[in-house]
């Protein structure tokens, strides 16, 4: 467990101190659009060790790892360094783990409802199945609109021009949102153990389970 938490904070610590860089080396250029994109990332890539300690909620290292790599490929790569001009797939590569992702933010949301004391209602794994996996399709539509908005205010190029390119993006993102929900769902049924180490749970379950 040392060695985990020692090889995630030099993990930060790199990721961070490229942001950094490139904050200073825009401040010397006086690109301040390119300042602002890393102030939002530097921002963003601390959000899950934040939610973490306020929400009291426990992040698995392989899931924090990977969502933190996401953010930084989305945001510092794909905007600021512009990787989804320079590079097709870039944006694909993104979408396809995309859904994922927010399948297990939609399981944490509901996994707090049915932890939540003063709530008197237990949802069933069909229904924690199906929010989660609206949860991450609607989150991915945003994005899309985010993706419109920096492309139409800003220059960026991260739809890439076309009507194919955002179907395409929504369909991933829809298809791995569908496939972390049917996991979630016999996961919580106690037919497989395939997520678990992925599964953002609350700190008392973990107590609980651990």
């Amino acid at each position: 467990m040392y060695k985990s938490e020692k090889a995630k904070l030099w993990f930060y610590l790199i990721l961070q101190l490229s942001i950094i860089i490139a904050g200073l080396i825009a401040v010397l250029e006086k690109n301040w659009t390119s300042l602002g994109m890393t102030i939002l990332t530097l921002l963003v890539v601390n959000l899950p060790s934040i939610f973490e300690r306020r929400f009291k909620i426990v992040i698995p290292d392989v899931f924090e790892v990977v969502l933190v790599l996401f953010i930084y490929a989305a945001l510092f790569l794909g905007s600021l360094h512009e990787f989804y001009f320079k590079y097709w797939w870039w944006d694909k590569a993104l979408h396809s783990v995309s859904g994922l992702i927010l399948g297990n933010m939609g399981f944490l949301i509901v996994s707090f409802l049915n932890e939540e004391s003063k709530l008197s209602v237990k949802l069933s794994p069909a229904f924690v199945a199906l929010f989660s996996f609206m949860f991450a399709v609607t989150l991915g539509t945003i994005w899309e609109i985010y993706e419109y908005t920096m492309d139409t205010l800003f220059g960026f190029f991260m739809q890439r021009g076309s009507l194919d390119d955002t179907m395409t993006d929504l369909i991933l993102d829809t298809l791995g949102a569908l496939i972390f929900a049917v996991l979630g769902y016999f996961q919580q049924k106690g037919q497989i153990n395939v997520v678990s180490k992925f599964l953002v749970r609350m700190e008392d379950e973990q107590n609980i389970t651990g």
